[in-house]
């Protein structure tokens, strides 16, 4: 029997996906989760098959949670469930082993596959990103300066050209506002920009938003 867990803050969302898998494998447990620290705890106590999760949980820092994922479960396969839908963006998290993406515009059939696909051992790409991954092999040769940031440094610089502050920035990571200063003025550094605007245009540049 398949043991899965579905990582969502929203209550409807993990259970509209219980209840398409529970109607088309019939035998399978399906565990649900709303933010990445009780998904932990459940991950630790019950050998899963699978994680669908989506990829902005609330009161969870993304990146650690999956790093913390692979340092003590690595071969438990991930789905990202999201509405990102920038390859640019998503690679980083697919370089860090997650197993596939899944667009939370997909529907029934294509969720199926994607589940049906990292059960049997392979990676599922959602549709919309196929096109996206073809253009970014061709420009594979041309540097990309936000792989220089570190996860943590391209966490805060992804709300930074959102125009989130750093004093909210700190509050929804539960870190001091003075270590985001000093992560912003790296991710500065790093990407050779002065401010928020050039930021922003480099994030577009890049295809990150």
């Amino acid at each position: 029997m398949h043991k899965l867990v579905v990582v969502d803050g929203h209550s409807i969302v993990r259970s509209g996906i219980r209840l398409l898998l529970k109607d088309y494998y019939g035998t399978i447990q399906i565990d649900e989760a709303q933010n990445g620290g009780v998904a932990f705890r459940k991950i630790m106590d019950t050998d899963y098959d699978l994680v669908i999760m989506e990829l902005n949980l609330p009161n969870t820092d993304t990146f650690s949670f999956l790093e913390n994922l692979r340092k003590m479960v690595p071969e438990l396969p991930i789905l990202l469930f999201t509405t990102v839908t920038k390859y640019a963006f998503l690679k980083r998290y697919l370089q860090m082993g997650v197993k596939g993406y899944l667009s939370k515009e997909a529907g029934d059939p294509e969720i199926l596959t994607a589940v049906r696909s990292i059960l049997a051992g392979r990676k599922y790409m959602d549709s919309s990103l196929l096109d996206q991954t073809q253009e970014d092999r061709h420009q594979a040769d041309e540097l990309d300066p936000f792989q220089l940031l570190s996860n943590r440094e391209f966490e805060i610089a992804q709300h930074l050209f959102k125009g989130t502050s750093v004093s909210t920035i700190a509050d929804y990571l539960n870190i001091h506002t003075s270590t985001v200063g000093t992560h912003k003025a790296r991710i500065y550094d790093k990407l050779r920009v002065d401010n928020v605007i050039m930021l922003k245009d480099l994030a577009e540049l890049y295809r990150l938003i």
